[in-house]
């Protein structure tokens, strides 16, 4: 047994070069041992993450001493200075501290950076500025980001109090006189780390609640909150490019059967593997949601009469083609279809939702497992 041990810990498929097991045969007290001396394990690095402008695992690279040093934890910070000694030595100290900048040597520059599609987190605006000045690029910055402002810091030459007055008034968060302390900012800077932190937290927060509340528990999609809410803002876009949405509006036929038949729990994995299906069936721009009981909505946008049912069609045939396994009983379910269009600048829900909804009822009456037009 143990030398069957030895073999497999020292088996080297040249790929893994780490050290043999070895035997050793040993004598202790009188008596003869046949030892396994097993190696050292190696120690491993850890592994090499891709750099990230900012990402949560890079504070934890270095010593402790190290990620207190560098606590900008790679937040991005565009400084709006025009005198080269200042924007330098805040550059070098912001670097050194781990925050990556952006630089701007006069108001017009700066702007340009707020428009980029990752725009800086925290701004270093001199008040003096060429081209626009200070006061009023924080305003311009403030109304580019009205729902979750920046961090930004006014700099300015000490002067009277009416100064940082206007300063804050136009959306800075504080004020800092030059030329500056290091130790001083610093601290300022931890502050802002910190509030930005929270800030981030609170977003991602609010987002995973609003998530919660638009989805479906059951099947995952949008629930009917959640697709009406798609449903009229595809509408007002449509308006906006001259381009029709489409609705299906899907339901199950005599899905009670399998509810009275077999069980809720069996109508639930119905539901869910419905749901699954449907998604594999729409392109990456459509939206499925679960508009109540056995319903289904789908959201088309920038489609015509004939692609909306072509796709219609291909779902009520793959549906009705591919029974669902729930234990030891298959489902062959069909769905009837009410298809509807809204027109470019049509912007009522309501209206194209009724159409798609007679349009239903009309498939049901017709014999259910087909699709009607609604007009």
């Amino acid at each position: 047994m143990a030398n069957e041990s030895a073999r497999n810990a020292g088996t080297n498929d040249g790929k893994n070069q780490s050290p043999m097991a070895v035997l050793v045969d040993a004598e202790v007290d009188g008596a003869r041992y046949l030892l396994v001396r097993m190696p050292k394990p190696e120690r491993q690095g850890p592994p090499k993450h891709a750099l990230s402008l900012r990402s949560p695992s890079n504070s934890a690279d270095g010593p402790p001493s190290e990620r207190r040093h560098r606590f900008g934890d790679l937040r991005r910070v565009l400084v709006a200075e025009g005198d080269s000694d200042a924007r330098l030595r805040l550059l070098h100290l912001l670097r050194e501290w781990g925050f990556y900048v952006v630089v701007a040597t006069d108001g017009i520059e700066a702007l340009g950076f707020v428009e980029l599609q990752q725009p800086p987190d925290l701004f270093f605006i001199n008040r003096s500025l060429a081209g626009m000045n200070g006061i009023e690029l924080c305003g311009r910055i403030c109304d580019r980001f009205s729902e979750h402002p920046p961090h930004i810091v006014m700099m300015g030459r000490p002067t009277g109090r009416q100064v940082v007055v206007e300063s804050l008034e136009s959306g800075a968060t504080e004020y800092l006189t030059t030329p500056f302390d290091e130790q001083e900012l610093r601290a300022r800077l931890i502050v802002a780390v910190r509030a930005l932190d929270r800030r981030d937290y609170l977003i991602s927060s609010r987002e995973q609640f609003r998530d919660q509340a638009t989805r479906d528990a059951l099947t995952g999609v949008l629930n009917r909150r959640g697709i009406l809410e798609i449903l009229q803002r595809d509408l007002e876009g449509a308006e906006r490019n001259g381009r029709s949405t489409g609705i299906l509006m899907l339901d199950l036929d005599h899905f009670k059967n399998v509810n009275d038949a077999h069980g809720h729990l069996a109508g639930d994995l119905v539901l869910q593997e419905t749901a699954r299906r449907l998604c594999r069936k729409l392109r990456a721009h459509d939206c499925l949601g679960r508009y109540g009981g056995e319903e289904f909505l789908i959201v088309v946008p920038a489609t015509n009469e004939r692609e909306l049912c072509e796709l219609a069609e291909r779902i009520r045939t793959s549906t009705e083609s591919e029974p669902i396994p729930t234990g030891q009983i298959n489902f062959r379910i069909t769905f009837s279809i009410g298809a509807a269009i809204a027109k470019p600048g049509d912007r009522s829900k309501a209206k194209v939702i009724a159409v798609a909804d007679e349009a239903l009822y009309e498939a049901k009456k017709l014999g259910r497992n087909r699709i009607v037009f609604g007009q």
